[in-house]
Formats: structure tokens, C-alpha cells, sequence
């Protein structure tokens, strides 16, 4: 539990820290879009970084945890394709929340990334020119080659610390001891993001608690596969794929708020809830693995 807590304050000091310099420094932490959303996938790198550095200070082997394993298996499959069924099930649950409305505009996606007067026109036009059955499997085929892509190798960044370095530090505890305590240290991790308007633009600081409940119900998710898989591979194909698919939500619903919408809204926790009671029956009463009853090490070690 030492080196668990070690990493955990160590990662998010240097990240904070990296932040400071990169906004007040160098201007590019969230003066603009496009600086927020360079410095985001840079901040992504971070865990590993720190990871390796402690690594190396422990004189431990890169793959020292066996985690960092490329041996494709079924499961692999299932996270891959999993983001799109949450999504759309996301969007649904996002049709039943108060002042949310089922349907396929321009509107939400004009104002959740603030577009400028002059071009609104524009998008609204192109969006009417492509039906939503294609858009729809436009931005799936896309999400699913990103996810599996760019996504995947920008999420090993954050993977490699939180679904490998703190799986093996914490391979002594149960599953949900070990699930909440990475979903918290996720969450923390992220908040100069947060506050400077990534995913809760319009509020940021209760935005902050709402992503450590997201990474909570996400990590619980993950860990799963990993232990699965034993491979923490499948984790950052799950969490490039969940990135590139999250924004599908705002082209398919119109009103509500950060609270409420999308992945990282009421409605995708509830998405994310009903994936892990579905999983949590399949691993007890069909697959019978019971990993959620297990240590992680019992997992790791079958």
C-alpha cells in the first residue's frame, strides 16, 4: 500500500506541478481550445513517466508486473466494441433527463464547443446534408480506428501508471478497495483540467468531484478487463475508444447540462453502472471467474 500511496502523491504533484509551468510558463495550459487540448494529451504521459522514474529508483525491470502484455485474447474484442454500446445507451438514458430532448441537430454541438457566429451556418447546413444513420456510423468507424490507434497509444500514457503500476501495488487488496482507491486517484489527478474547463466547462469546480466519480465507475470497468486479460493493453484500447466515441452524445441531444450529459454526465454514470452489474453478473453466475471477489494478485495469479 506504501508504494501505491508513494506513486499516488508523487504523480500528482509532478502533474500539477507540469501544469503550473506549461499554463503560467508557457501560456499553452488553457489560454485557448486548441492549447487546453494540446496540453491535455501531453498531461496524459505523465503517469508513465512517473512510473518508469520510480521503476528505475526500485531497480525493478520495465515489465517487471507482466501487465504490459500484447497476447490478443476474446475479452480484447469486447472492450474494443463495449465504448459504442455504452454510447448509445448513454444517449438514451440522456433522452430521459429533465430538459433533454432526443434528436439530431447542430445546436448541441454548436454550443459545446462555443462556435463562432459566423460558422454556425455553416455546420448546421452540413449536418443537415448528412443523415444521422451515417453520421452515426461515420463517427463509430472513426471512434473504433482512433480507439484502437492515436487513442490507445496516448492512453498507455495514463494506463501504464494507473491500470499497471498501481494494479501490482496493489495487487495484496480486494477488488473494490483497489478499484476505488485508483478511481480516486484518477479523478484528483485530473482536476487543473477540469478547472480550466476540460469536460465541465460551464462548472468547473463541482466538475471536479463529477470526474472522480466518472473515473470511479470507468476504472471499475477497466480493471475488470485488465484482470481479465491480464494485460493492461486492453485497458488504454478501452479508454482511447471511450474518449474517441464520448463526444457522439451531443450530435443526438439537445438541452441539459454538464451535469447531466453525455459520458461524463448523470447519464453516462448510469450507462456506466448498468455495464457493471452486467459485467459483475457475467463474471459471477456465467464465466464464474469472480474476480470481483478476489484479490488482485488471486486474479493475476490464476
Amino acid at each position: 500500500m506504501k508504494k501505491a500511496i508513494r506513486f499516488s502523491i508523487i504523480v500528482c504533484l509532478f502533474s500539477w506541478a507540469m501544469f503550473a509551468v506549461a499554463h503560467w510558463g508557457f501560456g499553452m495550459g488553457a489560454d485557448t481550445p486548441m492549447g487546453l487540448m494540446v496540453f491535455s494529451s501531453i498531461y496524459m504521459f505523465f503517469p508513465m513517466i512517473t512510473a518508469l522514474v520510480l521503476q528505475a529508483i526500485d531497480k525493478e525491470k520495465f515489465n517487471h508486473t507482466g501487465l504490459v502484455n500484447f497476447k490478443i485474447r476474446g475479452p480484447w474484442l469486447v472492450a474494443w466494441l463495449l465504448p459504442v454500446a455504452m454510447v448509445f445507451l448513454c444517449i438514451l438514458v440522456n433522452g430521459l433527463m429533465p430538459g433533454v430532448e432526443l434528436t439530431y441537430n447542430a445546436e448541441q454541438l454548436i454550443n459545446q464547443y462555443n462556435i463562432p457566429e459566423d460558422q454556425r451556418d455553416m455546420v448546421r447546413e452540413q449536418m443537415g446534408q448528412l443523415p444521422a444513420w451515417l453520421m452515426a456510423v461515420s463517427v463509430v468507424f472513426s471512434g473504433l480506428l482512433a480507439g484502437i490507434t492515436i487513442n490507445a497509444i496516448a492512453a498507455f500514457g495514463e494506463e501504464y501508471g494507473w491500470r499497471n503500476y498501481l494494479v501490482h501495488a496493489l495487487k495484496e487488496k480486494k477488488f473494490w478497495p483497489a478499484a476505488l482507491f485508483i478511481g480516486i486517484v484518477w479523478g484528483i489527478w485530473h482536476f487543473p483540467l477540469i478547472l480550466m474547463g476540460h469536460n465541465y466547462p460551464n462548472e468547473p469546480q463541482w466538475g471536479v468531484l463529477m470526474m472522480v466519480v466518472m473515473c470511479i465507475l470507468l476504472g471499475v470497468i477497466e480493471l475488470y478487463f485488465v484482470l481479465k486479460t491480464k494485460s493492461m493493453i486492453v485497458a488504454a484500447i478501452l479508454h482511447g475508444t471511450i474518449n474517441a466515441l464520448a463526444g457522439t452524445v451531443i450530435y443526438f441531444t439537445l438541452g441539459g447540462n454538464d451535469f447531466l450529459n453525455g459520458m461524463t454526465g448523470l447519464a453516462g454514470f448510469i450507462t456506466m453502472g448498468v455495464t457493471i452489474l452486467c459485467l459483475w453478473i457475467y463474471d459471477n453466475y456465467i464465466a464464474k471467474d469472480y474476480i470481483f471477489s478476489m484479490t488482485l494478485g488471486e486474479s493475476l495469479d490464476r
